[in-house]
């Protein structure tokens, strides 16, 4: 499944991108929009319900994302099938620019961190589109930590929909 986030849903882009999902985002224009969502086959992120009208009318497929909150965001998400499932860097796509990231050997990595961050960590990741270096650190334990919270909504959302089932 292959994403176009309008410039509304910038946060939910980078996320989608961490859980491996291909979603370009960054494209001002919903002409231009449209036509890449066309041709590439991805469905379009849209807070704007005129985007999301011309979108049905092309026959492109579309989410009208309904609210402006990252969780209410992640939890239509789900209510529309799609998963979240547990956040990997080795799945992950780079939040910057898309490309695929994958590990590294430590010492491939050497010249493009900080002497400290090298000294301190072994595991590494690299986007192999834009060359950005990921590594377990602050930012890492922060985005686990918004992993988690995903996954209480992921719960919570299977769990609404069996009592809702007959």
């Amino acid at each position: 499944m292959k994403f176009i986030a309008d410039m509304m849903l910038g946060r939910l882009a980078r996320w989608l991108r961490l859980y491996g999902y291909d979603t370009l985002y960054g494209i001002k224009e919903d002409d231009k929009i449209l036509e890449v969502a066309k041709k590439e086959g991805r469905i379009i992120l849209t807070r704007d319900s005129g985007l999301a009208e011309r979108a049905k009318k092309l026959g492109v497929g579309v989410i009208l994302i309904e609210s402006n909150s990252f969780e209410d965001q992640v939890r239509q998400l789900m209510g529309e099938g799609i998963q979240f499932n547990e956040l990997f860097p080795e799945n992950a796509r780079c939040p910057k620019c898309n490309g695929p990231i994958v590990r590294v050997n430590k010492e491939e990595i050497r010249d493009k961190v900080p002497k400290k961050v090298y000294e301190i960590y072994n595991e590494f990741y690299i986007c192999l589109n834009c060359g950005q270096v990921y590594w377990p650190g602050r930012q890492w334990r922060e985005m686990v930590k918004i992993d988690k919270r995903i996954r209480e909504i992921s719960k919570l959302s299977e769990r609404d929909r069996q009592l809702e089932a007959p």
